[in-house]
């Protein structure tokens, strides 16, 4: 099947080799492993430990692996190889099933495949994934640049790999989630069309998506499912063009079916290729496609997805010229919430109360979310007990139920709500869905991939975190054990503590060291904690340096004059422990992603003001970040081009940094637009850009950028950049 570049030239494709040795032979059932020395195999001139796997793949056929490695095979390789071989097990039999030879059955329950192979797997191929996207930020040279890009695109094709083959396997078990979520029509296509154009942009390839006006505006479906499949089939139609048009159209055929037919005008496929497209591995057999980032069981998971979804999918040749593929979707549930929420009445200044009763705790932050939004005032309730307290004391505009509510007959509850004097006449919206995209966000996860993962985004989310936890904090106190309890707190939150217990050094050991934060004690001998900030703070580089004064000096407050204006928090080590510390120090930090009021800023005269146009939240927090992080505090955020346009219509900025792939209006058409107001013939405009392709710079040019910034964001570049455009004398 294939063998590394560092084994013997012999190992050939159709070659045979004999070990008479082989004590593998005697087992004939299960998998072995066995390492010998004397074994007539021996693939490698370098490598010093072999290793043999050996199982079955049907009653008469046996496969052997030969593997080799630096350092001597331990039981933890041993268990691992036995998961390798049931994975390639599992392969080689979908792809002998592929190819015509056999049926594939698997002798193992598919969830424990994918328990013990999928996720030992996942876990590795991740972490490779997020490391060498870090190393790419170093300073390397052009060949381990290669290198690294190599390593990163083969563990992402690894990684997608894993995770279709672990959906595959949930699809055998009945195990698939179903994660439905309210989606605008529009938009959805519209941030999908957008990200395949840029891919496509050195190609003259044409998107054209027509969306019938029968079609809602809003409906409810599992989104993943259904941007994976548009993905897929995205990926499917690009890899094949190098030029021609895709064309997506979007119709209402029922009450209950939307039908999306994607479609190109390349070249014909045989009727052979279509008609097995679908089954595992055939979309690999299509040239163009061998390198494509889709796997071999890509198709054959679309086909089930939309069967999941409520509808199918077919695929034909077009009478002329091109490839078309055509599915639907069950609309039966489209936009409840949105429909349901819209038979509200209008809030007005003296009557917006809404209550709303549910026990799950994403959806009524959800809902909450929503009416807050639209300008009601919401009261969540979980219980019956609760209602009807609430009921007896306050009149509420409307009343959304939850029907399926534990221990309660959610239909005997709405009578006794209609029979109840002060909601006789309330208007009640029985309303339940099930945001499990929510619910990961509200239960702690940081952020939420659509397979396929995009790499910008991926490197982005570690970017910020990592520049969140490189911060240096200095802590000061002479007492060492209360040094040293400063230290971990700074440690267990993940950042560098710089620890001094002598403040005749300090100046010494920050002299060259970017500071982010410092905690300093009050009473010290030879130099106390007030000289020792005043001397800080007399330095250019640390004088908006934020400081906590943690101290347990007694007659400290006299003294605090001196200093006034020159330290952000006060915290007595007799009242406040290490917990709290760890909290204020947790704060400080990330005070440094927030921008200020927008308000705030439009008050300020003579004051450097940038504008941020950029739509993807760690690129937000990294941008605010690095912002200011050096000096530059009055940044105003928003999220479109065209909030970026309005935005510069009210207001003169020194700087703008405009990302040129975003909804609504992309950098491009925004740069061009803002060109136009008098005030921006000459403002700097940063273009960011997530594609870095040849010719990005040209093009951002073109749109009316004055300097151009690829992403990833390389922190220095980008300080130098915004330093020279907002200096004088530029």
């Amino acid at each position: 099947m294939g063998r590394s570049s560092t084994a013997r030239k012999t190992y050939l494709q159709g070659a045979q080799f004999t070990c008479l040795r082989c004590k593998l032979l005697d087992n004939i059932v299960g998998t072995s492993i066995l390492s010998d020395s004397n074994c007539e195999l021996q693939i490698s001139d370098s490598l010093v430990y072999e290793v043999c796997i050996s199982f079955s793949i049907s009653p008469e056929e046996r496969v052997l692996l030969r593997l080799a490695q630096k350092n001597a095979f331990t039981q933890n390789d041993r268990d691992l190889l036995e998961r390798i071989a049931e994975f390639v097990k599992f392969h080689l039999n979908l792809w002998l099933s592929a190819r015509g030879d056999r049926i594939y059955t698997s002798e193992i329950p598919f969830s424990k495949l994918v328990n013990e192979i999928a996720n030992e797997l996942r876990a590795p191929a991740n972490s490779i994934v997020g490391t060498s996207s870090i190393l790419s930020e170093s300073s390397l040279s052009s060949s381990q640049v290669e290198y690294i890009r190599t390593i990163r695109d083969n563990s992402h094709d690894l990684l997608t790999a894993i995770n279709d083959l672990a959906d595959l396997a949930k699809f055998e078990i009945g195990k698939i989630p179903h994660q439905v979520k309210l989606i605008t029509t529009k938009t959805f296509l519209r941030e999908i069309v957008d990200l395949f154009k840029a891919r496509a942009r050195n190609r003259n390839i044409k998107f054209n998506l027509e969306i019938d006006e029968l079609v809602p505006d809003s409906f409810v479906v599992d989104d993943q499912k259904l941007r994976y499949v548009f993905n897929t089939l995205l990926i499917f139609f690009t890899s094949r063009l190098k030029e021609g048009e895709i064309k997506i159209i979007v119709e209402r055929l029922t009450a209950k079916l939307i039908q999306f037919s994607i479609e190109d005008n390349g070249e014909i496929l045989a009727e052979e290729v279509l008609t097995h497209l679908f089954h595992p591995y055939a979309v690999k057999r299509i040239e163009p496609l061998k390198n494509a980032n889709i796997t071999g069981i890509s198709l054959t998971l679309v086909q089930k997805f939309i069967t999941f979804l409520g509808g199918d999918i077919k695929v034909s040749a077009k009478d002329t010229k091109g490839t078309i593929f055509t599915f639907t979707i069950n609309g039966e549930v489209m936009s409840d919430l949105e429909a349901n929420l819209s038979k509200l009445p209008n809030a007005t200044a003296t009557n917006n109360k809404v209550l709303v009763i549910e026990d799950d705790y994403a959806t009524s932050k959800l809902l909450n979310n929503y009416l807050t939004k639209w300008g009601y005032n919401p009261t969540i309730v979980s219980t019956e007990e609760q209602t009807f307290e609430l009921i007896e004391k306050e009149i509420f505009l409307a009343v959304i139920l939850d029907i399926e509510l534990p221990n309660t007959n959610g239909l005997e509850l709405l009578r006794k709500i209609h029979d109840h004097h002060n909601t006789k006449n309330t208007p009640v919206i029985v309303c339940s869905i099930e945001p499990d995209q929510q619910k990961a966000f509200l239960m702690g996860a940081v952020e939420y991939f659509i397979k396929p993962i995009n790499y910008n985004y991926l490197v982005e989310v570690l970017t910020s975190y990592k520049l969140r936890k490189d911060s240096n904090i200095l802590c000061v106190d002479d007492d060492v054990p209360t040094l040293n309890l400063i230290k971990q707190a700074i440690e267990t939150a993940g950042y560098h503590a710089l620890a001094e217990n002598d403040s005749t050094k300090v100046m010494a050991l920050i002299k060259d060291k970017e500071v982010d934060l410092a905690i300093i004690d009050l009473e010290m001998p030879e130099i106390d904690g007030i000289k020792l900030i005043e001397l800080i703070k007399s330095q250019d580089k640390f004088a908006k340096l934020p400081i906590i004064i943690y101290t347990g000096k007694e007659s400290y407050k006299d003294d605090l004059h001196r200093i006034d204006g020159l330290f952000e928090e006060l915290l007595d080590k007799r009242s406040v422990n290490i917990e709290d510390l760890a909290n204020t120090i947790d704060s400080m930090i990330n005070r440094y992603e927030t921008p200020p009021p927008v308000e705030e800023v439009m008050r300020k005269t003579d004051v450097t003001k940038i504008l941020l146009a950029e739509d993807y939240k760690h690129s937000q927090i990294i941008v605010t970040r690095l912002l200011k992080k050096n000096g530059f505090e009055n940044v105003v955020v928003v999220e479109n081009g065209e909030e970026a346009f309005h935005m510069a219509e009210k207001e003169t900025f020194s700087l703008i940094l405009m990302d040129m792939q975003m909804p609504i209006m992309n950098g491009f058409e925004a740069t061009e637009k803002i060109r136009q107001i008098t005030e921006y013939k000459d403002i700097p405009i940063i273009a960011l850009t997530a594609f870095a392709m040849k010719g990005d710079r040209e093009k951002c040019l073109e749109a009316g950028a004055t300097d151009y910034i690829p992403k990833p964001i390389d922190s220095k570049e980008f300080i130098e950049k915004v330093k020279y455009y907002t200096s004088v004398e530029k």
